[in-house]
């Protein structure tokens, strides 16, 4: 009866699970709710890099099998390429798969057949600065134009970056050191791999998952612009003015995250969000913009639309027993009229943002009607 060889618990299958749990969140949370081409080509890049790290398990497991281990180390390092092109394809640039492709043929051959020569660790070293070619990429591709998501894609970004300073470092080291000490450069790029593995690809999951959730956010603004454009539209075709756009705005919110932990600050702004829907009437259509900003289309003569703009702004100032964070929140809203702005929605929605400004200044937690002046202020170029 053949003996059974005990699975060692140790950086390697530590990264095995951790791949595998993070393959199963990006499969699941991007590729599978949100598919596209982009979203599909980061789950092949997880998939492949699970494969890579379950051959990296088995090849220790059967004595270290050379080839097995030279396979598993090239499937890992594809993982970048393959993130950087899911990129490309996910902003919208031309996507450069030939670069991509030939990587992908060229690092497993090199690898596998340099195997049992002395070749390998040249070849290492060759492989591992073409993926820290494409980390920087993915660095350049998250950063480039980019501000408004950079908490979301930081963590990836200096992943990579960290990827890229590391395989400088470790070829550097190498030139320096020539030809000593062989076995033991090897075994330290091993680790590398496998501790970089898991760093990365856990930076990666939860930036891209972030990613596609914030463009599916993004789309659901976009969905309510068109709406809103199409009710005012055909309101100007019927010559029916009693329209209104509201930018409803929450006062001080860098100082209210301050002044409350991260998830008493997420529950001041759901519940702002939810009491402007609870106090506008069913026909309004309200959509939240960002955190702290609300867009209502609503139609109504001047007493009934403040009507509605007082009750938001008491149900705002209202402090919330239940959550019991004792923090009172106010808003400011600017209200712009079709009689005075006309239909286009763009328009009112900037002239009702310069009146919003304005209650803003005035101490907050008050509303403030458009006027000419603020029309005039968003139609009037600035030099």
């Amino acid at each position: 009866m053949t003996p059974l060889v005990p699975v060692n618990v140790d950086i390697t299958t530590s990264m095995v699970a951790v791949v595998t749990v993070l393959t199963a969140l990006v499969i699941g949370l991007g590729t599978l709710a949100r598919p596209s081409r982009a979203t599909v080509t980061w789950g092949a890049a997880f998939g492949l890099g699970m494969l890579g790290a379950y051959l990296w398990l088995a090849g220790q497991q059967m004595t270290e099998t050379r080839a097995l281990l030279a396979a598993a180390s090239a499937l890992l390092l594809c993982f970048e390429p393959l993130v950087w092109i899911g990129l490309r394809m996910h902003f919208g640039r031309r996507a450069r798969w030939w670069v991509v492709i030939l990587f992908l043929v060229i690092a497993p051959t090199l690898l596998v057949t340099t195997a049992d020569n002395p070749w390998y660790l040249p070849s290492f070293h060759l492989v591992f600065l073409g993926s820290a070619v494409f980390g920087g990429l993915v660095a350049y591709e998250l950063l480039r134009d980019r501000p408004a998501a950079r908490d979301i894609v930081l963590p990836l970004a200096l992943a990579s970056c960290g990827l890229v300073v590391v395989a400088v470092v470790s070829t550097v080291s190498a030139l320096l050191s020539g030809g000593a000490a062989v076995g033991a450069q090897l075994s330290a790029l091993r680790g590398m791999n496998a501790v970089g593995t898991v760093v990365v690809s856990t930076c990666a999951a939860f930036t891209l998952v972030l990613m596609v959730r914030v463009e599916s956010k993004k789309s659901d603004v976009g969905d309510f612009v068109e709406r809103a454009r199409r009710r005012l539209r055909k309101a100007e075709a019927q010559n029916d003015f009693p329209w209104s756009v509201l930018d409803i705005r929450l006062d001080d919110p860098a100082d209210l995250r301050e002044a409350s932990t991260g998830s008493a600050f997420a529950a001041i702004v759901d519940r702002f969000h939810q009491d402007i829907q609870e106090a506008l009437p069913a026909s309004a259509d309200a959509d939240r913009m960002e955190d702290g900003r609300a867009i209502v289309v609503i139609r109504g003569g001047d007493e009934s639309v403040r009507h509605h703009l007082r009750g938001i702004l008491n149900r705002i100032s209202v402090i919330d027993r239940e959550t019991m964070t004792g923090i009172r929140s106010s808003a400011s809203i600017g209200w712009a009229t079709a009689s005075v702005v006309g239909f286009d929605f763009d328009l009112l929605v900037a002239t009702a943002e310069q009146a919003a400004g304005r209650a803003r200044a005035a101490g907050g937690d008050q509303w403030k009607r458009a006027d000419a002046a603020d029309l005039a202020r968003v139609v009037t170029p600035v030099d």
